[in-house]
């Protein structure tokens, strides 16, 4: 035999190697959808960070969701959300709501 393994052998080994790398290719795609499908409730909470995080810097609470996207790299999709913010005073914490888009 030469110390060399019989074809049934790497025959087994080959299909083993087969399903262990189509089972971490299933598990790999199943990872990624759920991690790009953030919830509502993960953005809100997103804005809301980045509210306290201006009102720290800054001193007020900012004017827009626009404010926030221009000087804070806030990314928001609306495409796939709508997007409730309003301000009631620059001293007082904004109120914000996400849904997600049907």
């Amino acid at each position: 035999m030469n110390g060399q393994y019989p074809i049934y052998s790497r025959i087994i080994l080959l299909v083993i190697f087969l399903i262990v790398a189509l089972a971490s290719v299933a598990a790999l795609s199943g990872f990624w959808s759920e991690q790009s499908s953030t919830q509502p409730e993960e953005i809100r909470q997103a804005i809301l960070d980045a509210c306290v995080q201006c009102y720290a810097l800054e001193g007020s609470y900012p004017p827009s969701l626009e404010y926030l996207e221009e000087h804070y790299g806030l990314i928001l999709d609306r495409e796939r959300y709508f997007f409730y913010y309003e301000v009631f005073a620059s001293n007082v914490l904004p109120t914000v709501e996400v849904y997600k888009k049907e």
